[in-house]
């Protein structure tokens, strides 16, 4: 199997059915995962009212495995949809892929 790494991108959830709307249509991967996640951060200034309450921020949290061959591409990909928030990314080594 070609080496893989995973994507792993914090998307606010105003685009989150865009960025599922991109990455379905993306021909590149043959499916994604995404989960809800609250992001904490010391710098609220960026919050809105009901964010500072409850002290987070609502995220979908992506993840997209490839090859380091379509990395480029899939990020252009996704850039297309996101390109007016500033989005969180990193990219990580799959060590090992399997099942049990």
């Amino acid at each position: 199997m070609d080496e893989q790494q995973l994507l792993v991108m914090m998307i606010p959830t105003t685009l989150r059915d865009d960025v599922v709307d991109c990455l379905m249509a993306c021909e590149l991967i043959s499916g994604f995962n995404m989960t809800a996640i609250a992001g904490y951060s010391k710098e609220h200034s960026q919050y809105d009212l009901r964010e500072q309450v409850e002290g987070h921020r609502q995220f979908s949290k992506f993840e997209v495995m490839h090859t380091p061959a379509q990395q480029v591409e899939l990020l252009a990909t996704v850039r297309v949809v996101c390109s007016a928030a500033n989005i969180r990314y990193w990219i990580v080594p799959v060590l090992e892929l399997g099942h049990l």
